[in-house]
């Protein structure tokens, strides 16, 4: 008998940050292709499925949307189980969102996998003065780097600026991750 599954692959994406930096808009952007700029706030988890398509290959997603309030984080570190990727978010126009990424870091590191790729997401790009922009992106390519994240993409929900590019170069990367596993194993 032979059974084929539906997708090529699938992968599960998780999605944390600080309340109200924007998280559930891109997620919905990126779902939908529109832009609600009166979301509202996540209360726990908001769980959604998708397809992909890239490379010829069919991408099933489980995208996971992590509430930030506080109160919440103790019910979603349950969730955090079996993550193939995360991001986390910071608002590019309330810089003090970036200094709670490594909480978030800390999170999913601890209870999804030390080695769990991870890109910083800023959000609300078209609120930033551009002469302003440099400046953030050198402190949000500090934080990639004092971490060892997998990379940082500046979005803006808005304008639908990087919304879609930022979640496929994670999912290509783990395709990729995947290959490399499954070609390095095949020669042992």
């Amino acid at each position: 008998m032979n059974i084929s599954l539906p997708f090529d692959h699938s992968f599960k994406l998780i999605f944390g940050g600080a309340g109200g930096v924007g998280k559930s808009t891109l997620l919905h952007s990126f779902m939908y292709n529109e832009f609600i700029p009166d979301m509202k706030l996540t209360i726990g988890v908001q769980f959604n499925t998708t397809m992909l398509n890239r490379n010829g290959r069919t991408i099933g997603l489980s995208l996971w949307d992590l509430g930030g309030q506080e109160r919440f984080r103790f019910i979603q570190t349950m969730y955090l189980e079996n993550a193939h990727a995360g991001f986390i978010f910071f608002d590019m126009s309330r810089l003090g969102t970036l200094g709670q990424v490594g909480s978030w870091i800390d999170m999913y590191r601890e209870y999804a996998d030390p080695a769990l790729p991870i890109i910083l997401v800023g959000t609300k790009l078209d609120l930033v003065p551009s002469n302003q922009q440099a400046g953030i992106h050198g402190m949000a390519n500090r934080v990639v780097q004092d971490y060892g994240l997998v990379g940082y993409t500046a979005t803006s929900s808005k304008m639908n600026l990087n919304v879609n590019e930022v979640i496929t170069y994670m999912v290509d990367v783990l395709v990729y991750r995947q290959y490399v596993e499954l070609t390095s194993n095949s020669k042992d």
